[in-house]
């Protein structure tokens, strides 16, 4: 009798388990995220000021081609962590968005996932603000510069 009770148990849960739709979530983003911001201007330097609600990090010279700035952080509990950015030339500027949670769109994550690290690199370029898109293998062109009068 018991061994009766054991095999329709296990049968109703077998065939229970195969009628549940699955839910296809998104693959967990990294905990960790490397923000980077390059001067890869053709002639002036570049001023660089970044902050969050919580976090100034204040300014940063990068007077030649190639030089970077970067920091590091965690996503906080709520998902909510949102990082902006101020770049400024001698004759423009541009302000954006570095890093802003997702939850239903994955466009960011998928520009900065480098393997299982986040990794967003913004490059101001003469045209403007590049990121790294490392799925497709190219910098693709996010904010155009404001030109100072």
């Amino acid at each position: 009798m018991i061994k009766n009770i054991v095999v329709f148990f296990l049968f109703t849960v077998a065939l229970v388990g195969a009628q549940v739709p699955r839910v296809s979530l998104p693959p967990p983003g990294p905990s960790r995220y490397y923000i980077h911001v390059v001067n890869g201007l053709s002639k002036l330097g570049l001023l660089v000021h970044c902050q969050s609600k919580d976090d100034d990090l204040e300014y940063h010279h990068l007077l030649n081609h190639g030089d970077d700035y970067q920091w590091n952080f965690k996503v906080n509990f709520w998902g909510t962590t949102l990082f902006w950015c101020k770049l400024e030339t001698p004759d423009a500027y541009v302000s954006f968005e570095s890093f802003w949670p997702e939850s239903q769109h994955l466009w960011l994550r998928d520009r900065c996932k480098h393997g299982t690290v986040g990794t967003c690199i913004w490059t101001a370029k003469d045209d403007g603000i590049y990121l790294r898109n490392f799925l497709a293998n190219v910098d693709e062109l996010i904010h155009k510069w404001t030109y100072k009068r």
